[in-house]
């Protein structure tokens, strides 16, 4: 029977403590999900594949730490790129992607009506 290998040293990192209750909160809704319009022309690039442009229309869009996912509904197949932000930045600032606003009812009220915060 073989000897048990010898424990590895202590590291820093094993005496932190981590409070998954504080660390990650359940979020009920994505605050980085959104829906946009294709209103020019928008690329994407399947792996090493040709450009691929999306049609004109309603996508659903979600934004990550590195990329931004826009889905859409093609007939009756359900399609999706996947873009760097830099590139979704450029086909918004070209106008090619219009961002939908949410409209949120207390924002209907005419200016007159809202209470002053004094």
């Amino acid at each position: 029977m073989s000897a048990r290998p010898p424990l590895p040293p202590e590291h820093p990192a094993d005496a932190s403590i981590v409070d998954a209750a504080t660390e990650m909160q359940p979020v009920s809704e994505n605050p980085l999900s959104q829906s946009a319009l294709i209103c020019g022309e928008v690329t994407y690039r399947s792996g090493d594949g040709p450009l691929i442009v999306i049609r004109p229309g309603p996508v659903r869009v979600e934004i990550n730490a590195n990329d931004v996912t826009l889905g859409w509904d093609d007939g009756q197949a359900r399609l999706s790129a996947v873009m760097p932000r830099s590139e979704y930045a450029r086909f918004i600032g070209e106008g090619a992607i219009k961002p939908v606003v949410p409209h949120r009812a207390d924002d209907a009220a005419p200016d007159g009506d809202k209470a002053s915060p004094n």
